[in-house]
């Protein structure tokens, strides 16, 4: 089982709920086709933020694994907070 300090699990959550503030901002406040740009850039937004804190740990080992991890869990919140604005708006 790999270290918690290894993961650096606050900052993973950081990274997490900037991704679910920004998704949320961009889908009440963005209509129509511009949308799918803004969560292009919700994205690129939360992987600037996870590299920022993932290099502030100035811990190489699993640097990689971390990023990757917090990157593919940032996209994820983006899409379920996104397709429930689209339930919630459609319905």
């Amino acid at each position: 089982m790999p270290d918690v300090q290894a993961w650096h699990m606050p900052r993973l959550v950081i990274a997490w709920v900037v991704a679910a503030v920004i998704g949320v901002l961009v889908t009440v406040l963005v209509r129509g086709d511009e949308r799918f740009s803004w969560l292009v850039f919700a994205i690129g937004a939360s992987t600037l933020v996870t590299f920022a804190l993932q290099l502030g740990t100035a811990q190489r080992v699993g640097f990689i694994t971390r990023v990757a991890f917090s990157v593919a869990g940032s996209v994820l919140v983006i899409a379920v907070i996104d397709v429930i604005g689209l339930l919630v708006l459609h319905s």
